[in-house]
């Protein structure tokens, strides 16, 4: 992730992180350290009420789609951001659950 972040950055692009993925991401153990490394060097977007009302359109959008049903709310607010501020890519290891959300968008979304 360093090394895309480090491209990014020689690109002069931005890195937005969406709040809502630090609570996936950080489980008060060791390995937080490093996830604040790498965190405080991105952009952090709070996350709005509209940007919540869009994640919810989208989630139940594409909650009809799948035939097997889990909870995609992480990830619709995650698509919802990245769809605001398109054109825009997204790393991520739910690439299938990202592009079935940002389906019709200006969204790249590369698995990781």
């Amino acid at each position: 992730m360093g090394e895309r972040l480090a491209a990014a950055r020689g690109n002069r692009q931005r890195v937005i992180l969406p709040a809502v993925v630090a609570a996936e991401v950080i489980t008060g153990g060791q390995s937080d350290a490093g996830v604040y490394r790498v965190m405080k060097r991105l952009i952090p977007e709070p996350i709005t009420l509209d940007l919540a009302a869009q994640a919810g359109r989208l989630r139940e959008r594409a909650g009809s789609a799948r035939r097997k049903k889990r909870d995609l709310t992480v990830d619709a607010i995650v698509a919802a951001v990245a769809i605001a501020r398109a054109p825009s890519v997204v790393l991520t290891t739910d690439a299938d659950d990202l592009r079935l959300l940002t389906e019709g968008h200006d969204v790249r979304v590369i698995g990781i």
